[in-house]
């Protein structure tokens, strides 16, 4: 039989070629197995990394509904993205609604702006429509006469 040492050379024992091809065969296998983990774990921190982003995309616009600055709840709370999550990973909406009123009750100049609106803008430049005649502008200019007596 043969035996592998930590430094992965191999150690044959008398009797033959055959234990030095099993051994090199389990190297192989070795170093094969350990570069798919070490591509694993790669993949699994990158996912790890696009699930966080994720989860603290989903907490801004959340909190976008009521704060000017959505990234204001992460600065001024103090906390990270696995405070605002359930036990199964999940973003809990009412951490996050909890968080943001305690925000503006401290500070209310944080709140969102409702916009502005001028009425008078953005319907383009509009003519006054042309004056309708009336009954009483009718009768005001004297166009009908009325004769009396026969005259």
């Amino acid at each position: 039989m043969s035996e592998i040492d930590t430094t992965g050379e191999a150690e044959s024992a008398p009797g033959g070629e055959g234990a030095s091809d099993t051994t090199q065969g389990l190297v192989a296998a070795r170093d094969r197995y350990r570069a798919e983990r070490d591509a694993s774990r790669e993949e699994l921190a990158t996912a790890q990394a696009r699930i966080a982003t994720y989860q603290r995309a989903e907490i801004e616009r959340l909190a976008s509904q009521s704060l000017a600055y959505p990234s204001d709840l992460f600065t001024l709370s103090g906390n990270d993205v696995t405070d605002y999550t359930d036990d199964a990973g999940a973003i809990d909406p009412a951490k996050v609604a909890a968080d943001v009123a305690a925000i503006l009750a401290e500070r209310p100049g944080l709140t969102k702006l409702s916009p502005v609106i001028d009425p008078t803008q953005g319907h383009g430049s509009r003519t006054p429509a042309p004056a309708q005649p009336t009954w009483g502008s009718l009768l005001d200019q004297g166009s009908l006469s009325v004769r009396v007596g026969g005259r």
